[in-house]
């Protein structure tokens, strides 16, 4: 009895869990258009709660910027940027970024392998635990975009930026722990860029964190690629949880009107991982939390915002991933048994009475909370101010001038946002 009492403080205490998220936010830049959808990706956010973005598609460093500063400081104001570099590779604009928290994570360097068509961007962190400078655990991220579309060509180009980065990894320690992540643009796992980046010859060997390949191609003769089957392609229903582009089946009243269309059909969008992940006992892949965010498995070539593919993703989540971008995020989650440093987090808040409100909100918390904010339901930062901090853990809010409607109360030391309602 007194080991599994150990055991158990050990694993729900003694824990540090990261999400990495990785997201293609269709050509966001410091455009007008950009800005308008911003607000859609603070409720993704606020949904997901990642300690690890990963983007594609970002255009501009100013559009980073306005991303960071507009979406994801309200969401989490621990995150921080990493360095904005241009694409050195072709003449492509689209380039990626990652933005993170850094109660978990310290960006060590940065560097740009040069690749087909996109750079692959190189983040080292160190994971910010209490032993740190000790026993420090380290995280190589590659994030990247390989070029899209259909035809040899394509997958060629594909294949060409793979290379690029398994020649890059002889650079790196083998026993080193790989994140692999971007808008891979496979449309199976039988392309050859996809065979050369599990190949388990490699320097770092790399896997499917969910091991769902598609069936082989038979060896009788036949380009399925010329004469294409779907039984081996992910565009089928067998592979509809999965499944991360496109969002559409129309661009008419979106706010950005220039994702692609056709419903949801590929699995073009990973986050790859090291090996090592499912061996090692300092940093491991969690069991079964890999998600592709939105996707209920039951909207194969439909939109992900019909009502009627429901379930354990809100109708909420979905209208703001179909106005956000014309992909979906993936998410999965590492751990490792060394706590990060102390993050201070408010212990309690409590409703005082219903959080069903007309004019004033009340909560109780044995915290300093100074500088608590109120989000609306499309993830907007609402105008409130403190009416009354009675001193006895008793705050009293405002919002006789708020529309009615469904919002969160949000502060940086709290586990997750509380819902109210305004009535």
């Amino acid at each position: 009895m007194f080991l599994l009492l150990i055991l158990f403080v050990n694993v729900n205490f003694g824990q540090t869990r990261i999400k990495a998220m990785m997201y293609n936010v269709l050509n966001y830049s410091d455009s007008e258009v950009s800005r308008n959808k911003t607000p859609f990706l603070s409720t993704i956010l606020g949904e997901v709660k990642p300690d690890l973005f990963m983007v594609c598609e970002m255009i501009d460093e100013i559009g980073s910027n306005y991303l960071f500063e507009n979406s994801i400081i309200p969401f989490n104001e621990n995150f921080q940027k990493a360095p904005f570099e241009e694409n050195q590779s072709g003449s492509y604009s689209l380039q990626q970024m990652v933005y993170y928290n850094t109660k978990k994570l310290i960006l060590e360097e940065t560097r740009v392998i040069t690749a087909d068509t996109r750079d692959i961007n190189q983040y080292t962190f160190k994971i910010n635990t209490e032993n740190g400078n000790t026993n420090p655990i380290t995280i190589e991220v590659f994030v990247t975009h390989l070029k899209a579309s259909t035809g040899s060509s394509n997958r060629q180009r594909r294949l060409n930026s793979i290379q690029s980065f398994v020649s890059y990894t002889n650079n790196i320690a083998d026993d080193s722990y790989v994140l692999f992540a971007g808008d891979l643009n496979f449309y199976t796992s039988n392309e050859e860029g996809y065979q050369h980046l599990i190949d388990d010859r490699n320097p770092i060997v790399i896997i499917d964190p969910i091991d769902r390949p598609t069936p082989n191609f038979p060896d009788d003769g036949i380009d399925y690629y010329e004469n294409y089957n779907s039984t081996y392609f992910w565009n089928n229903s067998s592979f509809r949880d999965i499944h991360s582009q496109s969002t559409r089946t129309s661009n008419i009243g979106f706010i950005d009107d220039s994702g692609s269309t056709g419903g949801l059909d590929d699995r073009f969008d990973f986050i790859m991982m090291s090996k090592n992940f499912n061996t090692s006992t300092s940093l491991y892949y969690v069991n079964d939390s890999y998600k592709v965010i939105g996707n209920n498995g039951n909207c194969y070539n439909s939109f992900i915002s019909n009502p009627n593919c429901s379930g354990g993703y809100s109708q909420t989540l979905r209208d703001a991933l179909i106005e956000f971008s014309d992909h979906l995020p993936i998410v999965m989650e590492i751990e490792t048994p060394e706590n990060t440093l102390s993050t201070n987090l408010i212990s309690e808040i409590n409703f005082i009475g219903s959080n069903i409100i007309k004019d004033y909100l009340k909560i109780t918390s044995p915290n300093d909370i100074n500088n608590l904010k109120i989000y609306s339901i499309t993830g907007q930062l609402v105008d409130v101010k403190l009416s009354k901090n009675t001193g006895n853990d008793t705050i009293i809010i405002d919002v006789k001038h708020i529309s009615k409607g469904i919002y969160y109360l949000s502060h940086q030391k709290l586990k997750k946002p509380l819902k109210f309602i305004k009535i």
